[in-house]
């Protein structure tokens, strides 16, 4: 195991479900970032590679906020006044906005499935 992903583990922080973060290091007032498309803003891909700043749900999105991050996935769910696209959107599963932003398209695929079980 390289060491970014031990010191990853260590830290008591998970990606779970839709990939909300859970952390154990964090008091209960300090809530971590969440977007729209529901990855923590501290565990995402393209915020660590810096192709992201950072969101907000899609309902606390200011007009501002949208014309300065014009994120697809943000936009989206502000249009549709949803917090979290896992959560608030039938299509999360056939969302091509999110493939590579920041989910994979094998990962839509698998929760496609299990939600036609």
């Amino acid at each position: 195991m390289d060491e970014s992903r031990r010191g990853f583990l260590i830290t008591g922080a998970a990606i779970a479900g839709a990939g909300v973060l859970a952390s154990s290091s964090a008091s209960a007032q300090e809530k971590p970032m969440v977007a729209a498309c529901g990855l923590a803003c501290g565990v995402c891909p393209l915020m660590k590679a810096g192709k992201c700043k950072g969101c907000s749900t899609g309902k606390d999105a200011s007009e501002e906020m949208l014309k300065m991050k014009p994120c697809p996935v943000l936009q989206c769910a502000a249009k549709k006044q949803i917090d979290y696209c896992g959560t608030g959107c039938k299509m999360f599963a056939d969302c091509k906005k999110l493939v590579g932003r920041p989910y994979a398209e094998s990962y839509l695929a698998m929760v496609k499935k299990r939600l036609e079980a």
